[in-house]
């Protein structure tokens, strides 16, 4: 089950870059990190995030990584599960700690009402020009009626303090919805967003394209693109959008995303894979022709950080999962969460990577636009 390319190095031996602490908001879990590369060109949105000048300091010269964690206590009294906020560490692209701020730059909704109020998870930021907009899992409790998970949005200019849109407009949150990733560019006044709409069985449910005219909405829905292939060894396979993607050029983008698998033994188990997409083949009625090819399992959970029972869950997990991405020395740089417990990194050689890509096989769902089954193979 591991990678057989052997291509991922894990950084700091594997140990975790962010882990809990304290006996507060963060003392329980710290993981699926998004992350912001800022170059030295940012130096007064650095100085703003660092609390002093960043150009006294040559571990600058390449300027810093914002990682955003979600992050949770060991409980939340009066609700049924920990309450997730959204934390901020600074680091050097070589993941050498700068700062951790001591609060949340986001916390979850004090509103009885409120579509976050029992959690703001696993979070996604991605820049356009000087506004950086932070997708998220909002998560609510209603008393007699099903949970909410919607995609939801909010925005800021300095990367501190953010300003909640709430739930996105349009045919995005039309079912439970998690996994949001906004695109780093438009595309023809156009701008697109991947998420995971929870509709039947796990084995059904695909990454899907939405677009709109503008980053907040309103939204519409082309369809599936993406998704998990048959495995032998799963009840259901199904897959999520991961960190935002990363240019290539020419509206071709290198997008990582991630795989769940319920294990016939009942087991949890998360890995890691990697998708090229060419917007140039982009069709409002076929969105999954921008999907390239596709691979599988380039991280699989293996260290200790990785692989074992969550705290006060039932049902062991095994997982990474990535949420942060970002390119530096000639790698590409995966933040991603260990067992829903840590946060951690790796890094692959791009062109290895980019490599390995074109010689995989052509991968993708090509169906009608809105459907959400009937793309790939069923797993057993």
């Amino acid at each position: 089950m591991s990678d057989p390319g052997g291509m991922v190095e894990r950084l700091w031996g594997g140990a975790p870059i962010i882990a809990p602490q304290g006996e507060g908001w963060e003392s329980g879990h710290t993981y699926n990190a998004a992350a912001v590369r800022l170059p030295p060109s940012d130096a007064p949105l650095i100085r703003g995030l660092l609390g002093r000048d960043p150009g006294a300091d040559p571990a600058r010269r390449d300027g810093i990584v914002a990682i955003f964690y979600r992050a949770q206590p060991l409980v939340s009294p009066g609700f049924p599960a920990p309450r997730s906020s959204i934390g901020l560490a600074l680091f050097t692209p070589e993941l050498r700690l700068l700062r951790r701020l001591p609060e949340p730059v986001m916390r979850p909704s004090e509103d009885l009402d409120g579509f976050d109020r029992n959690g703001v998870e696993d979070p996604r930021v991605t820049r356009l020009g000087d506004t950086f907009y932070l997708v998220y899992c909002g998560f609510a409790t209603r008393p007699g009626a099903s949970d909410l998970v919607q995609v939801c949005l909010a925005r800021s200019d300095d990367l501190l303090h953010w300003e909640k849109l709430g739930p996105v407009p349009g045919e995005v949150n039309t079912a439970q919805n998690k996994d949001g990733v906004l695109f780093p560019e438009a595309m023809d006044g156009r701008y697109f967003l991947l998420h995971r709409p929870m509709v039947g069985p796990p084995s059904q449910f695909r990454i899907e394209l939405a677009v709109s005219n503008s980053p907040t909405g309103v939204w519409r829905n082309c369809g599936p693109i993406l998704a998990a292939p048959a495995d032998p060894i799963c009840r259901h396979a199904w897959p999520g959008a991961g960190s935002v993607p990363i240019p290539l050029g020419e509206r071709r983008y290198l997008a990582i995303h991630h795989t769940g698998h319920r294990l016939k033994d009942g087991r949890l188990w998360y890995t890691a894979g990697a998708a090229l997409l060419d917007f140039r083949r982009f069709s409002p009625d076929r969105p999954a022709a921008i999907v390239e090819t596709s691979v599988e399992r380039l991280l699989v959970p293996e260290t200790p950080f990785e692989r074992s029972r969550r705290n006060g869950a039932p049902v062991p997990l095994d997982c990474v999962f990535p949420c942060g991405s970002y390119e530096h020395d000639s790698h590409v740089h995966v933040v991603y969460g260990g067992r829903d417990s840590y946060t951690l990194a790796a890094r692959v050689d791009r062109e290895a990577l980019l490599a390995r890509l074109r010689d995989a096989a052509p991968r993708g769902c090509d169906t009608d636009a809105g459907s959400s089954s009937g793309c790939g193979e069923q797993p057993e």
